[in-house]
């Protein structure tokens, strides 16, 4: 049975998942303007992308640098409804959302899915 919790307990919980990142890599996050957006669920246009029920979070952006010229915002991405349907507590939610959290601030920092798996970035 899927845990679900309010869009303001889900920002808390995304907001804390943000702040277990060193404030050195949290201030090249803010440099750079990284918005973290919320969403219930993907929409149309993420579904025409290939995110679908089985995606937790994306990152859209430059990979090449951090500090690279996009013309779109970079951002992260979390899908409130579809980290909800993998976790049966508030415990497990907190667990995935900050799992999710680094995984896409990896991608922001130009970390591959292997290299995540290789370094374990996770909590």
């Amino acid at each position: 049975m899927p845990y679900h919790v309010s869009a303001d307990d889900f920002e808390r919980i995304a907001v804390a998942a943000l702040d277990s990142i060193p404030a050195d890599l949290r201030a090249r996050l803010d440099a750079d303007n990284l918005m973290i957006t919320i969403q219930s669920g993907s929409s149309e246009d993420d579904r025409d992308h290939d995110i679908d029920e089985h995606v937790l979070g994306f990152y859209e952006g430059d990979a090449d640098s951090a500090f690279s010229i996009s013309p779109y915002p970079k951002r992260i991405v979390l899908l409130q409804r579809h980290i909800e349907a993998y976790c049966t507590s508030h415990r497990e939610l907190v667990d995935q959302v900050t799992d999710t959290v680094l995984h896409e601030v990896a991608h922001y920092f130009g970390l591959d899915h292997a290299d995540i798996r290789d370094t374990r970035l996770d909590h």
